[in-house]
């Protein structure tokens, strides 16, 4: 009952002034049933993610792709369940019944291959805030560098980095998307905990 509270008292809207930016930096949200993504441009004057992650990183060739989807989840099911074959119970109960280590999923991509795909508009300073909370989601090295999880990936242009944060019931992979557009100033539920919560306020 207490989490249904939550999630219930948790759609309520912040950042109700937020107003796309009609000549802004145009992102992608994707929050299906099963995960959600932030899909930004690979390269932009405030941010460029092709100096972020060294292609050797990458199974295959990232270079001909102009955008990245960027997620975080739970490190047990990232890493371990390529195809719902590979699904455990016991991964699903550790993700959402105890604090459970986590990772970003980084997949070199096209807006277009997403049929589900929001599209908002966000002004420079709202963009800058966006990736700034991006980037500090990842942990990093003694040399301030990102740190990739060698061995792991999809297909041929995504691959795995350490993150920081815990993840649980209250703090899953939507939850991280909709914190990300809060920082960014955008219109998002208070708490984004569910499946498809992270664009319910977004412009259509």
């Amino acid at each position: 009952m207490l989490y249904l509270v939550i999630i219930v008292v948790g759609l309520f809207p912040v950042n109700n002034d937020f107003t796309a930016s009609p000549e802004g930096v145009e992102i992608f949200v994707v929050s299906t049933e099963v995960h959600a993504d932030l899909i930004v441009p690979v390269s932009h004057e405030i941010v460029d993610w092709s100096e972020k992650f060294d292609p050797a990183w990458f199974p295959g060739d990232i270079s001909r792709y102009s955008h990245v989807a960027i997620g975080w989840g739970d490190r047990g099911f990232f890493l371990n369940t390529r195809t719902w074959a590979d699904l455990k119970l016991s991964t699903v109960i550790n993700a959402l019944f105890w604090p459970s280590r986590t990772c970003l999923h980084v997949d070199f991509t096209q807006p277009e291959y997403y049929t589900n795909a929001v599209s908002v508009k966000l002004s420079r300073e709202q963009y800058r805030e966006l990736t700034q909370f991006i980037k500090s989601t990842f942990q990093r090295d003694q040399q301030g560098q990102v740190i990739p999880i060698s061995g792991y990936s999809y297909s041929q242009t995504d691959t795995f980095f350490e993150a920081h944060g815990n993840y649980h019931l209250f703090n899953t992979c939507n939850s991280w998307v909709g914190l990300a557009l809060r920082k960014a100033g955008v219109r998002t539920p208070w708490q984004s905990t569910l499946p498809h919560t992270p664009t319910l306020y977004l412009p259509d």
